[in-house]
């Protein structure tokens, strides 16, 4: 036999008096008080934001990445099909590859830049030396790729 489940009887919410009363203006101000510290709060918890190597990472790196493709847009059109770009520790074959290789290297700039924003805002209060170590990686690969395509020319 089953057991016949009981039905619990909704239960009618009281309704406050309405006196027509108006919350007192100190209220007002204290809940905008309460709002913007907890901004203020949110700001002071992301400290990489006062980080001055953050801030120059990302700075170099965006400019390296403008001067990337202002480089490829000005000379692309001056290279052969196949351009000697990969130089080191290659055979002489291997050495020239297409032109549209040459793309990738404002593109791995790119990623650098996206890659060390986020590992900086997940980690940055819990690993701070991990979060350095991944910016200077990335400002050194967008200083390669610039020199490399510097080089070229």
């Amino acid at each position: 036999m089953k057991r016949a489940k009981k039905q619990k009887a909704p239960q009618q919410e009281e309704k406050q008096l309405d006196l027509g009363m108006k919350d007192p203006f100190k209220n007002k101000v204290l809940k905008i008080k309460g709002k913007t510290d907890v901004m203020l709060l949110q700001i002071e918890v992301k400290k990489f934001l006062k980080d001055a190597f953050f801030w120059f990472v990302i700075v170099s790196n965006t400019g390296m990445l403008i001067q990337q493709g202002l480089w490829l847009y000005d000379n692309i059109q001056r290279f052969p099909s196949l351009a000697p770009v990969l130089n080191y520790n290659l055979m002489p074959d291997d050495r020239v590859t297409d032109k549209n290789f040459l793309f990738a290297f404002p593109l791995i700039t790119l990623i650098g830049i996206i890659i060390s924003i986020i590992v900086t805002t997940k980690y940055y209060n819990k690993e701070k030396m991990l979060t350095k170590f991944i910016l200077l990686c990335t400002f050194l690969a967008s200083i390669s790729g610039s020199i490399v395509l510097i080089h070229l020319t």
